[in-house]
């Protein structure tokens, strides 16, 4: 199981007060799949561990951040454009870990706030049961730190819209500039010559090319909150196949021009 930023510090977090021996035999049970109906709320993750036969219940509580200390981490994301513009595209940089530090909001486990149970029983915390379940989640966390930060009191949703509403407010307001109206002659008028496009177009260009980012504006704003769909997963191919099509269309007209 290979880990990078995110697994590794949740891992070294929990390293740090728990028995290294332990913990490599809870890695087993990840390795294998055998960490089965992983339910992660704010402050609570409840997983079920297939051993042979059994299946053992495991709990694991950490207290979520509290309002005061989720304003501070979010005025503080807010105030970084490099931070605030990554995340509302949906990504989350390592670095973001600093300003739980800056802020003194722990966002990995502590020894004296972390509590672990397994139905098994081993009196010894973590057991292995409990262990698999840790590697099983920082695989989960490298995957999506923003399911890390649900575990810390606050759902990606919930970061976003903060994100945003901080970021509007730090806004210059624009200065107030008449509106030119454009008023359309009646149909009646217009019906020998609807369909021209006109000489005011006649100098308009366009450059047909990839986006930097699949579904960029997807990343942007987020699960739209009126379904529970996967319009990203849904409709990521279908982008992909139209822009793929465009973009030989436009190689194709431009080839037959020159």
């Amino acid at each position: 199981m290979s880990h990078t930023s995110w697994s590794e510090a949740w891992l070294d977090a929990l390293l740090a007060f728990s028995h290294p021996g332990r913990m490599r035999r809870g890695r087993r049970f990840a390795q294998e799949g055998l960490i089965k109906n992983v339910d992660v709320k704010p402050g609570k993750i409840d997983a079920r561990v297939k051993d042979g036969r059994k299946l053992f219940e495991v709990t694991i509580q950490f207290p979520p951040l509290d309002d005061a200390s989720w304003e501070k981490i979010v005025d503080k994301l807010a105030s970084q454009a490099i931070y605030s513009a990554r995340l509302l595209s949906g990504e989350i940089p390592p670095e973001v870990m600093e300003v739980f530090e800056e802020t003194r909001a722990p966002l990995f486990p502590t020894a004296d706030k972390l509590e672990a149970n397994c139905t098994c029983p081993d009196w010894e915390t973590p057991c292995k049961h409990t262990a698999g379940v840790y590697y099983y989640l920082a695989d989960q966390f490298e995957q999506d730190p923003f399911l890390l930060f649900y575990f810390r009191g606050r759902s990606k949703a919930e970061i976003m819209d903060a994100l945003r509403a901080r970021r509007a407010g730090t806004r210059p307001k624009t200065e107030e500039t008449d509106v030119i109206q454009w008023g359309d002659e009646p149909l009646d008028e217009q019906l020998n010559r609807f369909w021209e496009i006109g000489e005011a177009l006649s100098g308009v260009t366009f450059h047909i090319a990839r986006p930097s980012a699949p579904l960029l504006h997807f990343k942007r704003l987020g699960r739209p909150p009126f379904t529970d769909i996967d319009l990203y997963t849904l409709l990521k191919p279908i982008y992909q196949t139209v822009t793929d099509k465009t973009i030989s269309w436009a190689h194709q007209k431009s080839d037959d021009k020159t």
